[in-house]
């Protein structure tokens, strides 16, 4: 961008409407990144120095840090003083919120899960960018997953790569045996066990409690050896 912006030029650069433009830009202005100026009735905006925006992120950062500090500080107090725990039942209503119950898995590093899976139902409900985002950062946590898919839902991965299998993706892909369908899917995941509906049901829940997650992984792995393995490596 040049050192001073016209909106007109901009927005036809970005094809943006320039009321939009000048939305965001109003914005980029209070947070003190774009300085505004006005040159014979026309608006002309800035970005910040360099320095400054370095500055305004720092002291985001450091805000988000200390914000974050006195959050654990007052769960801990509550914990010893009154024996606090958090929920062992949640529920969740709507796209967004099972997107919030799909991230919970993201709380934990180094383990290995068990997914049964519908996956195309899922991908229908919670959208492709999401599960790339998603699959990105559980292979950072090196968290590990058995998928069992039925028959019905196997997606094409050529046109969903992050969907793929093998040591890189840690993840291995099985079939359902023939004639066994369904439409919501569970996730067993440390002493949790996530379930998500379908986008007619459109809700989802986790469960926290070890005998139950043992009971289900327990039924997972009989129904994995009955499945077969979908022969896919991570160079393909």
């Amino acid at each position: 961008f040049p050192v001073t912006i016209i909106v007109g030029v901009l927005a036809k650069k970005l094809n943006v409407g320039r009321p939009s433009l000048y939305g965001y830009l109003k914005n980029l202005v209070a947070l003190g990144l774009v300085t505004q100026s006005e040159k014979n009735g026309i608006k002309l905006f800035s970005p910040a120095n360099p320095d400054k925006i370095e500055y305004i992120f720092d002291k985001k950062i450091q805000d988000l840090t200390s914000a974050k500090s006195n959050i654990n500080n007052l769960f801990n107090d509550l914990k010893n003083k009154n024996g606090w725990q958090p929920p062992k039942f949640q529920i969740f209503e709507g796209k967004e919120e099972m997107k919030n119950l799909a991230k919970d898995f993201l709380l934990y590093r180094n383990t290995h899960t068990q997914s049964y899976w519908p996956i195309k139902s899922m991908i229908k409900v919670l959208g492709e960018g999401f599960f790339r985002d998603f699959n990105i950062e559980r292979v950072k946590r090196n968290i590990w997953v058995d998928a069992i898919w039925p028959e019905n839902e196997i997606i094409n991965i050529d046109t969903l790569p992050f969907m793929g299998a093998g040591e890189e993706f840690l993840r291995e892909i099985r079939k359902a045996p023939s004639g066994i369908h369904f439409s919501m899917g569970y996730w067993i995941y440390e002493n949790k066990v996530a379930f998500i509906s379908s986008e007619k049901g459109n809700f989802g829940f986790i469960v926290e409690n070890e005998e139950f997650a043992q009971m289900l992984r327990s039924q997972f792995n009989i129904l994995w050896q009955l499945s077969k393995k979908q022969k896919q490596s991570s160079k393909d």
